[in-house]
């Protein structure tokens, strides 16, 4: 979902500082006594934004693109993005345990070695050890096929276009790009 939103803040130029949070521990967001969970957008202007999908609304009232970019339908399949086909992200990255470490690579370049440690090992275990439970609310028996029918549909909905708004992006280009970019 904090794809999502770099995706968003890209297409509008919207600059964003962004701050990784260790998965672990979540120091970097104790700020918020509210919420404990990414994304969190804190504005210039101190205002504090979370959710994704309501911190992509606050940045395109803050940098409005064309009426055509977040028309009804393309609110639609951005939902589709987020409910429909980052759900089956999640199990195609965490089949493995391997693969759940290698999920969590980025964390050498974004925290110290210890936490890095920490993180690329408990958090692959706490990952892999929640696979089966993503599949099981999903309904999920073949994950990689789950995957490629979501990705059949979004295919057949851009059809001969470059993007599924056309010849430019819309927002369900952007989620999309921001779902696959995880």
């Amino acid at each position: 979902f904090c794809h999502f939103v770099r995706s968003a803040a890209r297409y509008t130029k919207t600059t964003i500082a962004l701050t990784e949070v260790n998965p672990l521990t979540k120091a970097e967001i104790k700020f918020s006594e509210t919420h404990r969970k990414v994304p969190i957008a804190v504005f210039d202007d101190g205002s504090i934004v979370v959710e994704s999908a309501a911190i992509v609304d606050e940045l395109l009232r803050r940098s409005p693109p064309s009426e055509d970019f977040a028309s009804e339908s393309a609110r639609t399949w951005a939902a589709w993005a987020t409910h429909e086909l980052a759900p089956m992200v999640y199990p195609n990255l965490t089949k493995t345990y391997g693969e759940c470490r290698r999920a969590l690579s980025y964390a050498d370049g974004a925290f110290g070695p210890m936490d890095a440690l920490l993180i690329k090992h408990v958090g692959a275990l706490g990952m892999s050890l929640a696979h089966g439970k993503i599949k099981r609310k999903y309904g999920i028996e073949d994950e990689r096929a789950a995957l490629f029918e979501k990705l059949a549909t979004w295919e057949a909905r851009i059809g001969d276009r470059p993007f599924r708004g056309g010849d430019a992006p819309d927002l369900a280009d952007v989620a999309v790009h921001g779902v696959l970019g995880a």
